[in-house]
């Protein structure tokens, strides 16, 4: 805008000075009144007021250049050659509606001095031809070029910055298109892409006995690498784990990353079962390779499962279940390896999978229940006590037995809260008991060695003695011999629960890992003999043998024992005679609710007198 207003006061200096040379005073003051006229529209562009010095500038020079036509040579004079420039001019600095009335006002301009020529009020008399006006044409064509050519410039300069705008415009949307159907990670095809891909191979027809392969790979143990390293690390080993899946299947196939460290791999026109066993081989090894990160060398496994379309399902979603759950059978089977889905192998995972969901919703919903099973002073007969035993009422479904339950919630790391929540329930039926007058009856729980493992076990116990104001003498907590084997720094915590008064009693004793150190080692205050046993004990003079063992050697360590699954009277006599304290079984009772419970101790106190 700044250069246009300078070349306009430039040309009309050119013209003051012709019209000085020539002595057209008119034409001079014209000239000199247009240059204080742009001075003042120079003075509002410098102000950022562009808008109005362009329609200032534009009425001010057709003002001018149309009053200079009537007092000159009106239609013979030269100024008609630039209103195009003025068109122009108008047009790019201006609104359609000036640009508009311009033209118009131009038209009118040119069709009055006709009419007043034909009128012979104003003449149009063109003067004698003089190198003066060829000179104004010149200038006025050189300035009027000149201006376009700035105007061209500045066109030609926008045109090519929107043309690289829209260039980064099409490639951001092709980087966000690439994006959304790709891993940002790893870079590989996401599980969106993965699916299209799946589904054009299932839609699009096959030769003969061709198959399609779904593979669900999942990294074993990647937690452990991501959390002792870093998670950037962790990063850094999912892209070569991407790269290593790209390099190890068919440039026709897809590896695709699904989430966090799980992999999808879709191979197409396979001839037989035997062809997706190669690339899961294949891929297996590539993946045994150390992977070095941070200048450590990682090494890695994974586990795969594969479903073949049409065998296994012919749509997505089904072979991508199917695939999922023969890669936990492949966990099952110690990993590092890969498994074909198989219907029947499988109905346990799905199994699993159902229970699991479940008894999370039973949980939730407090529909699961806990039954006691009394304990008898084998000496007395008096009960002394019960064991916590969980039990989860379907009534539209088949039943499940704990040990099913205990496995379920172990595997799906549920056992937590299943635990908990034992533990505060045969907490506070211990305290109902003696409420309701039964005396001081112990309660044993059952405690997962994961429990243990967690760490938290041991305030666990606490707050549920502290909510139950029950006493901590009252409170037995039978573990397996396993968890002696597998879980540290076992001994402080059974030492403090032991300081606390919580007795503690090793299960199913003699069926595990029976290392006879641990009995020295750790607060254990008994035994309880494995009902496998106790049942034999008049049919079999080995197990006879075994059970009086147990019986003496925990009173050398100065231990109790307790017999589990007594059902008659001849193994009930005989363990008294080896001198077992304590027993329970359906001699006497099953596990009971806890109303059925108090009624029965009840009953067997009035009993006894």
């Amino acid at each position: 805008m700044r250069q246009i207003i300078w070349l306009v006061i430039a040309a009309l200096l050119v013209f003051c000075v012709t019209n000085f040379t020539r002595g057209t005073t008119i034409n001079l003051a014209f000239d000199l009144g247009l240059i204080v006229m742009l001075l003042l529209a120079h003075r509002w562009n410098q102000q950022g007021r562009l808008e109005l010095a362009a329609a200032w500038m534009i009425v001010t020079l057709l003002v001018g250049l149309c009053g200079l036509m009537a007092v000159d040579q009106g239609l013979y004079d030269e100024v008609p050659l630039a209103f195009p420039a003025l068109l122009v001019f108008a047009g790019m600095f201006g609104s359609r509606k000036l640009l508009v009335m311009l033209m118009v006002v131009m038209l009118a301009v040119l069709a009055a001095l006709y009419a007043l020529h034909e009128a012979g009020i104003l003449l149009s008399v063109p003067r004698p031809l003089n190198w003066r006006r060829p000179l104004a044409m010149i200038l006025i064509i050189v300035f009027s070029g000149f201006f376009v050519w700035l105007l061209a410039g500045d066109l030609l300069r926008n045109m090519v910055r929107l043309e690289a705008e829209k260039l980064a415009l099409q490639a951001s949307r092709e980087r966000i298109a690439l994006m959304a159907r790709h891993d940002s990670l790893t870079g590989l095809p996401n599980r969106s892409l993965a699916m299209e891909q799946l589904q054009y191979l299932l839609g699009k027809p096959r030769r003969g006995q061709d198959m399609i392969a779904v593979m669900f790979l999942d990294l074993d143990n990647f937690k452990t690498i991501n959390d002792s390293l870093s998670h950037s690390a962790g990063d850094e080993l999912l892209c070569k784990v991407g790269e290593a899946l790209s390099l190890a299947v068919r440039g026709s196939d897809m590896a695709a990353r699904m989430s966090g460290d799980e992999f999808l791999i879709v191979l197409g026109d396979l001839e037989n079962e035997d062809a997706a066993a190669d690339t899961a081989t294949r891929i297996l090894q590539a993946l045994s390779q150390p992977f070095v990160l941070d200048g450590v060398e990682v090494p890695i496994t994974a586990s795969l499962g594969i479903a073949l379309a049409p065998r296994d399902g012919n749509e997505p979603a089904v072979l991508l279940k199917h695939a999922d759950l023969a890669m936990y059978q492949a966990k099952d089977a110690g990993r590092n390896a890969f498994r074909f889905f198989d219907a029947s192998v499988n109905q346990g995972i799905l199994e699993h999978l159902q229970i699991a969901s479940g008894l999370h919703a039973a949980l939730a919903h407090d529909e699961l229940e806990v039954h006691y099973q009394p304990k008898f002073d084998l000496g007395s007969g008096r009960v002394v006590g019960a064991e916590a035993l969980l039990r989860w009422p379907r009534p539209d479904a088949a039943p499940v037995s704990v040990h099913r339950i205990i496995e379920v919630a172990e595997r799906s790391g549920l056992i937590h809260e299943v635990g908990a929540w034992v533990l505060r329930q045969a907490c506070d039926a211990a305290r109902e008991w003696r409420r309701a007058g039964l005396g001081e009856l112990a309660v044993s729980v059952n405690v997962s060695p994961l429990q243990f493992r967690r760490g938290d076990l041991e305030a666990t116990i606490r707050e549920a003695l502290a909510a139950s104001a029950l006493e901590p003498g009252n409170l037995e907590l039978e573990m397996t011999e396993s968890t002696f084997a597998d879980t540290p720094d076992l001994i402080g915590v059974l030492r403090r629960l032991g300081e606390l008064g919580v007795r503690i009693t090793i299960d199913d004793f003699g069926t595990g890992y029976s290392n006879l150190a641990y009995l020295q080692r750790f607060a254990v205050h008994s035994l309880k003999i494995d009902q496998s046993f106790v049942r034999n004990l008049g049919s079999s003079a080995q197990d006879e043998g075994l059970v009086r063992a147990i019986i003496e050697m925990s009173h050398c360590l100065g231990m109790q024992a307790t017999a589990e699954g007594i059902e008659d009277a001849q193994s009930l006599a005989r363990l008294r005679d080896f001198g077992c304290e304590f027993g329970q079984g359906f001699l006497w009772a099953p596990a009971l609710p806890i109303d059925q419970f108090i009624a029965f101790v009840r009953e067997r106190h009035a009993a006894a007198g």
